[in-house]
Formats: C-alpha cells, structure tokens, sequence
C-alpha cells in the first residue's frame, strides 16, 4: 500500500495542490498549524531527506525560497514563515515520506496545539477547514501564477 504522499502524488488520494513539477508537489496541510500551511512533498518515495538526491535537494530549497515569495506575496507570513523538515521518526515525523513545512507566522498566533485540537475533534471546524483552505489554495496559485 501506497504512503498517503505517495498516493497524492498519483493523482489517487485529492489535495489542495498548488504546484507539480518533476521532483515535487506542494499542497496545504489538512491540518494546519497556521492558515496557509504548506507542504513541499517529494514525488518521489524518499523517507528521509538523504535519500534524496543532492541535485533534488538543491531543487527543495529553492522551491521553499518560490514558495515562502508566494506566501508572502499572498498576504501569509509577511514577518516570518517556518521552514521544518521533521526527518525521522524521533524528529515527530508521521508520514515516513520527505516533506518540507512552511508555515507562515504572525504576531499573537494562536497556540498551535489549541487549532490542531480544534481541527482535529470539531466537525464544524473540519467542514470549515475545507473552505478555508479551497480559498488558501486558489490565493496562492494566483500568487505563483498557477490559475486553474
């Protein structure tokens, strides 16, 4: 069975998707730590960030530098945006499956652990969720110029 990843990356599992090339998709996390959170997803089966490719890594960085400009072009973390990689299972990752966090921030954000808890166990707050983030995803393809 396919990693969920690796499944949207196929095209078999859906996904806010903002940008595809040949080494990468990047989508809005399904829970979010802040609006606008993106993931940058290797397409390729890669757990960790050493098994990608030295040239692919280098590719990684320079879409994160893309995707914060866009983020930021679009109105999210306009003061400061993570960037994590959590690579490993000690390091809190839970998809086995590289992928890179930009989370954009802002003064007096709320507790990332009261919005996950929100999203997570509230049904109003998931439905809620979905719209937010169709409205996330199209801002942002406008912003890299990726309409759809």
């Amino acid at each position: 069975m396919d990693c969920v990843f690796c499944a949207i990356a196929a095209g078999r599992l859906p996904a806010h998707l903002l940008h595809q090339d040949e080494d990468f998709i990047v989508l809005l996390d399904i829970f979010p730590m802040r609006p606008a959170h993106v993931l940058i997803v290797s397409r390729a089966h890669a757990p960790l960030l050493a098994d990608l490719s030295a040239a692919v890594r280098d590719r990684l960085l320079a879409l994160a530098e893309r995707m914060a400009a866009a983020l930021r072009s679009a109105g999210y973390g306009r003061e400061g945006i993570n960037l994590v990689i959590n690579d490993g299972p000690d390091s809190n990752q839970h998809v086995p499956h590289l992928h890179l966090h930009l989370i954009p921030r802002r003064p007096g954000d709320l507790p990332a652990l009261l919005w996950r808890l929100l999203v997570r166990f509230l049904p109003l707050g998931r439905r809620r969720l979905q719209v937010r983030l169709q409205a996330e995803a199209e801002r942002l393809r406008r912003a890299l110029g990726e309409e759809n």
